[in-house]
Parts: structure tokens; sequence; C-alpha cells
């Protein structure tokens, strides 16, 4: 793509959001200024602009994008979303080992919009965020892959008594095998429940914890050193909670029922 476009594209925050709110449709330019919040003088010369490029064309007193607009910002839209997650969180992202990520959640990143970093409590390091304790005792389904040892998995999940409570979790075979030495009757309690599940992942996955429940989603990476810092990235937005969701599930197809 031309430099100059790509400036067009993407130097302007007022042409970006611009061109993202008529992909929905035409719009005038009262409709445009009350949207985006902005001020006439500064609106109409970025419009100017993007009508010279043929990318916004004027039908009487609507604005809308030509066709080759709609096929730029199908294209842009995940591109930016998926830079808004990364500037969201940056010192986090660029910290964290993401290469064991199959390649299409890494493509979905753009989903993990509105997440936000929950870091240990200095005073209470090996328990868990009470944003997190809070949610899983309001949740009666969850779905859990691990492949580290955490205290939630003995006294909070395998611990979890409510008949009406759907827990499926998903573990590494050495996390499979610490539970079974060392918290064998837990676990044959937790097994004998119809509403508890356990699926043993043949494949040793370098991701720390992923959580899904119907209300939240929790995803626990390594760091590039390979290191668990109990830093926790957490979401409550459908798209959130799907991509956690589906990722769980692909390790749960690789996996084995016990």
């Amino acid at each position: 793509m031309d430099k100059a476009l790509i400036d067009l594209l993407f130097i302007s925050q007022k042409r970006k959001d611009l061109l993202l709110l008529l992909k929905n449709g035409g719009k005038t330019i009262e409709e445009i200024i009350d949207a985006l919040k902005v001020n006439p003088t500064g609106m109409l010369p970025q419009i100017k602009k993007l009508k010279d490029e043929h990318l916004v064309l004027q039908e009487e007193r609507e604005y809308r994008l030509t066709p080759l607009a709609e096929i730029l910002v199908e294209k842009m839209e995940p591109l930016i979303n998926t830079l808004q997650v990364i500037e969201e969180n940056a010192d986090y992202w660029k910290e964290r080992q993401l290469a064991p990520l199959p390649r299409t959640f890494l493509e979905r990143l753009d989903e993990l919009q509105s997440c936000f970093i929950v870091k240990p409590d200095p005073d209470n390091i090996f328990e868990p965020p009470a944003v997190f304790l809070d949610n899983i005792e309001r949740s009666k389904r969850i779905l859990l892959f691990s492949s580290i040892f955490h205290p939630v998995l003995s006294e909070i999940f395998l611990a979890n008594q409510d008949d009406d409570t759907e827990i499926t979790l998903i573990v590494t075979g050495k996390i499979y095998k610490r539970l079974k030495t060392d918290f064998q009757e837990k676990l044959k309690l937790y097994l004998a429940k119809e509403k508890k599940r356990l699926y043993v992942c043949t494949n040793e996955v370098e991701i720390a914890m992923l959580v899904k429940t119907e209300s939240f989603m929790a995803a626990d990476f390594l760091t590039l050193k390979r290191s668990y810092d109990q830093e926790t990235i957490m979401g409550f937005k459908p798209a959130a909670l799907k991509w956690a969701e589906d990722l769980i599930l692909h390790y749960r197809e690789q996996a084995q029922e016990i």
C-alpha cells in the first residue's frame, strides 16, 4: 500500500474514527459531529482529504464510504483493535511469552479489548486477587485450563461441593500427577460429582492458566523468562469470554477425559 494512503488511514485519529463510524452506514455532518464529539472546523478538512482520495463520497447531505474504503476499513479495523489491546496494557504484553499461543488466537487478540491487569497483593502474595475470587464464587459454569499447580485447583475447584456448579478442568500431565499424589481424596470426591469433569492434556502447554465463566475470563501467561509472576489479565466483555472459551476448548480437544 502507498505510504501516503497508510498515513491517510492511520495518522489522524479523526479520520480513523470517521471511517469506522461510516462503516455502519451514511451519516450527515451533524450526526458525525455528535457521534465523534468534534467540531465542524476540525472535521471538515479531514472529510475533504478522504473525499479527495476517493474513500468518502457525499450523497446529498450524507457522507458514505466508497467501495474501496469499505474493503480497507474491513481490513484495518482488526488491526486498530489489536493495537488498542496492546497499547492498553503495553508493559504487560511486552513481557509475556506468547509463542505457545496458537496462531489463530494471536490473530484474534483484538477480542481482548477493555481487559485489565490484576497484580498480586504484596501482603497476600499467594492468594488469588479478590476480584477473581468474588466472581468465581458467583459462577455456575466454569472452564479452566492449567499447566501450573496453583492453590485454587485444590482449594476452590476440587473442593467445590455445589452439585449445581458445572466445572470442567483441563490440566497437563504433570499437574494431574500432582493432584493424584497430594489431593487423592479431594480428586476422588470431585470426579464423583455429575457436573464435575477432568481432562488431561497429553501435550505440555506453556500457558500458565486460563479461566472462563458465564461472566468473566482470566488468563495468566508466563513471562519471557518462562516464569510465573501472578499477573492476570481479566475481562468481562462477550468477545473476551468467547476468546478464552475457544482457547480452553482447543486444549480440551487435545486432552483425554478421566
